[in-house]
């Protein structure tokens, strides 16, 4: 097989991988985003916010009202505190939004590539996941699989070059 064509699908392959681990990374941090998201709706449920200090005695000197508002200070600061919490709340269902569109892209990037290697038996994938998902060399992947040096190399030569039939870089 063609140097060129080996290259450009263990590029393939890599990047596929690489892929892979970000989809994982972005599932974990939905799973973050909606605990802190069911947290801040639990606090805004059960009004569970502390008031800043700041509340003044109260002054017997001559006072003239500056405005018609009745609402206390403490009341200002429990809508305040809330208003927060609500404004942090639908960042966190952005950016939610953002990482489940995210991960439906890399999906459709990689989903040819998921249905070859899905194609193939179970060793040949964990071969493949070892050499370019777990960055393990060859002498590695030849420890792990029981087999010689040479024929991992073989091995990995042959999967690449069946891989390359299967994307549609060699005929």
């Amino acid at each position: 097989m063609d140097k060129e064509i080996l290259k450009r699908t263990e590029k393939i392959l890599c990047r596929y991988y690489y892929h892979i681990k970000t989809i994982e990374k972005f599932k974990n941090q939905v799973v973050i985003l909606w605990k802190q998201k069911e947290d801040i709706e639990e606090d805004i449920q059960n009004t569970n916010i502390t008031l800043e200090g700041g509340i003044k005695s109260i002054s017997y000197g001559e006072k003239v009202q500056n405005s018609f508002d009745s609402t206390s200070y403490a009341e200002k600061e429990a809508i305040r505190a809330i208003e927060k919490l609500e404004k942090e709340l639908v960042y966190k269902k952005q950016k939610i939004l953002k990482l489940h569109t995210r991960i439906r892209e890399i999906e459709v990037i990689i989903g040819d590539i998921d249905y070859n290697i899905n194609l193939l038996e179970e060793d040949d994938r964990k071969l493949l996941r070892y050499k370019y998902g777990d960055n393990k060399s060859v002498e590695e992947i030849s420890i792990i699989f029981n087999m010689s040096r040479a024929t991992a190399y073989r091995k990995k030569d042959n999967l690449v070059s069946h891989m390359a039939r299967l994307i549609g870089i060699l005929k």
